[in-house]
């Protein structure tokens, strides 16, 4: 009985936030604000060592990922089911001062990172850090571009200097999907958002202060919003898109409704660096093909967009294939 009361009580939680989910923000440390109040439960306190600057999460783990400036790594954090928060462990490090360009896989249990100072190069490792592989030297990305994940359809997508292109989560079958000449990404973070429901891409096409989107293989682009100036951090939510707007120079919390045309806002009184919509409902749970002992793999389990096969064992970097197994390199 006390396990069903609990699981309703979870239940009844998620159903009363679904229309207004928590947010977990970089702003002064990390923090969970949480509607209707806005009540804000700190996370991470801000040290003289860095300042946090980006958030993502793993809400099955109830893994915390922040970066902080201008350290260069990337920290996790676990939550406890009493409230408690781990001590920080670092997973990734670059020598990128400004460090953000990553995403967490939370269907296949995966960190995808982008390393600018590394010509651009795409990284895959296992949520601790570990098994990192070098996937694809992309070059002539937008500085500040963050991988954005499908985590279903086993792709990444990316802003480039003319454009938006997709990969494999393997690193295979890059393509670009969106041309314009006149394309310009933003250098203030994530500029592109999926929304798994209607399977299309949201993403700002600043040049012309406007809002736009397409399916996700590039076709049917549509314009969204327009006059929508200094807009930032875009995401999906149950059918709604969410992003930063700028009233009096503080971000205003923007949602807009695509079926009804209908837009909201909410002050928010200060600048944030990042936030997530943080909620159950945010990370569906989908098939993770490497989730039965790492599909047999010895090392490193990554998904296959054709779907055939389903996935493939690769060998971190400097290990090679020897056999059925991965042997450091000589």
């Amino acid at each position: 009985m006390a396990i069903f009361n609990l699981l309703l009580k979870t239940l009844l939680t998620n159903l009363i936030s679904l229309d207004k989910p928590s947010l977990l923000i970089a702003r002064g440390g990390v923090s969970i604000k949480e509607e209707p109040l806005w009540n804000t439960k700190k996370i991470v306190n801000v040290t003289p060592s860095g300042l946090p600057v980006s958030v993502d999460y793993h809400w099955e783990k109830q893994f915390i990922y922040y970066s902080e400036m201008p350290a260069g790594e990337l920290y996790r954090v676990k939550l406890g089911d009493d409230g408690s928060v781990s001590p920080k462990k670092i997973i990734i490090t670059t020598k990128s001062m400004d460090f953000s360009q990553y995403a967490v896989d939370w269907v296949q249990d995966k960190i995808y990172w982008i390393d600018v100072e590394k010509n651009d190069t795409l990284y895959v490792s296992n949520l601790d850090g570990t098994m990192t592989k070098t996937l694809a030297v992309l070059n002539r990305l937008v500085r500040m571009t963050k991988p954005i994940l499908d985590p279903y359809k086993k792709y990444i997508y990316f802003t480039s200097s003319n454009g938006i292109e997709r990969i494999g989560m393997n690193g295979k079958d890059r393509k670009m999907i969106y041309s314009d000449i006149f394309f310009i990404g933003t250098d203030l973070g994530s500029d592109m958002a999926i929304d798994f429901q209607t399977d299309r891409i949201y993403y700002i096409e600043k040049v012309y202060s406007r809002i736009s989107s397409m399916k996700s293989d590039g076709t049917d682009n549509r314009q969204e919003l327009t006059n929508v100036y200094k807009s930032k951090f875009l995401t999906c939510y149950q059918g709604n898109l969410y992003y930063l707007g700028s009233k009096y120079d503080l971000d205003t919390f923007m949602r807009y409704n695509p079926s009804t045309g209908a837009t909201t806002q909410q002050d928010l009184e200060h600048n944030l660096w990042d936030y997530r919509i943080y909620h159950p409902f945010a990370q569906v749970s989908g098939t993770n093909p490497c989730g039965s002992n790492n599909g047999g793999c010895t090392h490193l389990c990554l998904p296959n967009h054709t779907g055939n096969p389903a996935y493939t064992c690769e060998c971190p970097d400097k290990y090679e294939k020897q056999g059925n197994t991965c042997v450091e390199s000589s």
